[in-house]
């Protein structure tokens, strides 16, 4: 057996790149029982040829734990110099810069839009202005990317914005097809990706102690638009126009709870060997969390370039930007966590009741209400930034 079947050292990421590089089109890419998406390899027409398993994560080995990928790149602060984008941004605006920069300059761009109708995240290829505003913000979902992928064309230059593991796919394959120069990748620090059982137990939730209706018809998981940049909200509407707010979301909405508690991620999302210690990315960008903007509520955006090809792309952007070089030290306390930790039976527990008839406050109730909650977590970080805001403006 010469495929993605073969045992590997990590989980499979659900990045969708072993579809698009078989030339016999003998693997697919569905949700399992628990909500993630998973190759599917067609025996009868696999040749054993081994492609897939030359782009797959699985087969990365693991570095040294206590490396870290970034100790020797260039580090930025920074954020759009176009208010109207901070604000309508996760974070400072850096990643709809380089987007639409790219997109007037001929590449296609590649980033993932909330698809409301199919009750999905997917990438897509955009191909308007319209389609840049819906890429805008960040996703907190598995997306299906094999649809956009497969529409990558010799000839054409491409900007793909994904997570690690996404990108990490598509280096691998890029190089294999020699088109590795078509490319910019960019890629952010990601905490992980749940299970879609608990979007659609999330749903029915809303809909039903809400009263939406459940044909969604917006989704901003990260919305500034009535709040800020660390209290950003919850923002849905449905079909009819009815919203469903929720500030703070991160400590009081019930899909950010489960999300926060790490009880039911992607398995490859808890050891994952792209968080700090591997990058494929040309760039890589993020919220820069910590003391040093702790004051700042508009928003700002952490930037490593990770290549020399990154740098130049970031020299070609720096002018819509205010930038603010940055240190390693910076980084690690904005980015500080490399695993994150797994109670496996927890894992199990809740993973199982999220495809069964449990209804969602049941199960939180249940195995996350009465844990040591993310709220109680960020309050204490909380109290830590105020602290070290404190030392700073004393000494």
């Amino acid at each position: 057996m010469n495929n993605i079947n073969k045992i590997g050292h990590n989980p499979c990421s659900s990045c969708g790149v072993c579809v698009i590089s078989c030339p016999h089109k003998a693997v697919l890419l569905k949700q399992d029982e628990n909500g993630f998406y998973r190759p599917i390899v067609n025996n009868d027409i696999c040749t054993d040829c081994g492609i897939c398993t030359k782009v797959c994560y699985k087969y990365l080995k693991e570095k040294n734990p206590f490396e870290n990928a970034f100790k020797d790149k260039s580090i930025y602060a920074a954020w759009s110099k176009d208010i109207t984008t901070v604000k309508t941004s996760s974070s400072g605006g850096v990643g709809y810069e380089l987007t639409s920069y790219f997109y007037h300059a001929g590449y296609k761009i590649c980033g993932v839009i909330f698809d409301a109708p199919n009750n999905i995240c997917k990438h897509i290829i955009a191909e308007s202005d319209e389609n840049l505003e819906a890429i805008k913000t960040s996703k907190y979902l598995q997306s299906y990317t094999v649809e956009a992928f497969s529409q990558f064309k010799k000839g054409e230059k491409y900007l793909v914005v994904g997570t690690p593991c996404q990108i990490y796919g598509l280096r691998k394959w890029s190089k294999l097809k020699k088109l590795e120069d078509d490319f910019i990748l960019v890629d952010f620090f990601c905490h992980g990706t749940p299970t879609h059982n608990l979007w659609k137990k999330y749903k029915e939730f809303l809909c039903e102690k809400y009263n939406l209706n459940s044909s969604f018809k917006y989704v901003n998981f990260r919305s500034n638009q009535k709040s800020t940049w660390h209290k950003n909200a919850m923002l849905i509407s449905d079909c009819y126009e009815k919203e469903y707010y929720k500030d703070k979301a991160f400590v009081s909405d019930l899909f950010f709870q489960f999300f926060m508690s790490h009880s039911c991620l992607n398995d490859a999302c808890y050891s994952c060997q792209l968080r700090l210690d591997n990058c494929a990315a040309d760039i890589r960008i993020a919220d820069f969390w910590g003391s040093k903007y702790a004051n700042n509520e508009n928003g700002v955006s952490l930037v490593i370039t990770n290549t020399k090809r990154g740098e130049l792309i970031w020299r070609e952007i720096e002018h819509l930007l205010t930038v603010e070089n940055c240190n390693f030290k910076d980084l690690e306390t904005s980015q500080n966590g490399r695993f994150i930790e797994k109670n496996q039976q927890q894992r199990n527990v809740i993973l199982k009741e999220l495809r069964e008839d449990k209804s969602l406050i049941q199960i939180y109730n249940q195995h996350i209400k009465n844990k040591l909650s993310v709220s109680v977590l960020l309050l204490l970080r909380k109290i830590e930034i105020k602290i070290l805001s404190h030392i700073n403006s004393n000494r």
